[in-house]
């Protein structure tokens, strides 16, 4: 009977490819799976205070922004699987010196909603105090348009440091924050 004799120059490759392909699988619902409830959005209140806004000053460009939420609105949520997202746009805002990434979202009318967030993105929303997570409300003929920003300027710079693109991230940014309404 002969032995099969596997080297360990086979043994290696095989091991690190699938040593790789754990820590990849692993890691993708911390880096892109939205599965934390960052925040709830509140239409029935955003559409009470759009209104007076619009009663106080009619030519005023309707738009409200929330920067603070409550403990309650975070956690994980089976909603962020099941629930219907319509992205609209991402990039970075034209602000000098501080350019922040947004993402913006449509929610139909009378729809709840809510903001999901990766794992890695929850976590650095709660450590990092200076940059808070906010979100505008802008009405729209069909219903609202929600603009995330994410506050990590830093990104840019080093993507323009190391490829000279500021935009190098920006898929795996597109993918930190979504707005999921019911369906």
């Amino acid at each position: 009977m002969k032995k099969i004799i596997i080297s360990d120059k086979i043994k290696r490759p095989g091991l690190i490819i699938i040593t790789l392909t754990a820590m990849c699988l692993g890691l993708f619902p911390f880096l892109l799976a939205d599965i934390v409830r960052a925040r709830i959005i509140n239409v029935d209140k955003l559409l009470k205070q759009l209104e007076e806004k619009q009663i106080d000053n009619p030519r005023l460009i309707e738009k409200i922004a929330v920067q603070r939420g409550f403990e309650y609105e975070k956690g994980l949520d089976f909603k962020c699987f099941s629930w219907s997202t319509y992205p609209v746009s991402s990039g970075w805002t034209n602000k000098i010196g501080d350019r922040d990434f947004f993402l913006d979202f449509y929610i139909p009318p009378d729809k709840k909603a809510i903001i999901c967030t990766t794992p890695v993105l929850a976590a650095a929303l709660t450590a990092e105090t200076d940059k808070p997570f906010l979100y505008e409300v802008y009405p729209t003929d069909y219903g609202l348009r929600v603009r995330i920003t994410i506050g990590l300027s830093e990104v840019g710079d080093a993507c323009k440091s190391l490829t000279g693109n500021v935009n190098c991230a920006d898929s795996i940014l597109s993918r930190q924050a979504i707005v999921r309404y019911e369906p």
